[in-house]
């Protein structure tokens, strides 16, 4: 899993770090909340780990902005000194799906990540179907229904579909979605992914009146969000 860290203490950063990296995760780390906020942007994380008091925006902010722009499901952990009742509760309310107080215990840190990303990622085995606004994707059968009437994608559309459902909220980036369906990078199929784009989006008819948006990502891929009207 890929997971980024906002925590300006060098130590800290550190150990959080090496603590992820011994679980077989890959980390990126930043000390300050605006240029995590690029880098998110741009870039697809599993896990966020947020410390609230750091250079220039808040940890807060950083979860706000999240929440707005990514969406609900990815996983924020709160890994902060301040221990006020009104703050845990603040962060909880905002969004963060745990909040833990410095000073960390490792056991107790692994376990919650672990926890975290066992509850947001689920085997397939156990997530073989999707429902998300009108859609149902079952990943078994292979078969995409909206508002209950079933559509005919090709297995390579079927295939794009999927993974743009199991990663909603997050961007995917071209060579990514290359790589997932085609099983390895190529140049040919990196000019055509846009062109299969398309035809999902045609065929599925992906819209806010399906309860989803399907977002290009300038140079980058595209992000499907989940849409639910005010």
């Amino acid at each position: 899993m890929r997971v980024a860290s906002l925590e300006d203490d060098l130590d800290q950063a550190r150990q959080i770090e090496a603590l992820l990296v011994a679980a077989g995760h890959e980390v990126q780390t930043f000390s300050e909340g605006r240029k995590l906020i690029r880098f998110l942007e741009t870039d697809k994380v599993d896990l966020l780990m947020l410390d609230w008091h750091v250079p220039d925006i808040s940890g807060l902010e950083v979860l706000n902005w999240a929440r707005t722009r990514l969406g609900p499901d990815l996983p924020i952990l709160f890994l902060t000194s301040s221990s006020l009742e009104e703050e845990i509760v603040h962060a909880l309310n905002a969004g963060a799906d745990d909040y833990m107080v410095k000073p960390w215990r490792e056991l107790e840190l692994s376990a919650r990540i672990t926890a975290l990303l066992r509850r947001a990622y689920p085997p397939v085995s156990e997530q073989s179907r999707i429902e998300i606004g009108n859609y149902v994707i079952d990943l078994d059968k292979r078969s995409v229904t909206v508002c209950g009437t079933p559509v005919t994608l090709t297995p390579r559309e079927f295939d794009i579909a999927a993974v743009l459902f199991r990663n909603i909220g997050q961007i995917m980036p071209r060579d990514l979605l290359v790589k997932l369906i085609w099983g390895r990078d190529l140049a040919k199929a990196s000019r055509s992914i846009d062109t299969y784009v398309y035809r999902v989006r045609q065929k599925l008819s992906l819209g806010l009146e399906h309860g989803v948006r399907l977002r290009t990502i300038y140079t980058h891929g595209y992000r499907l969000e989940h849409w639910v009207s005010g």
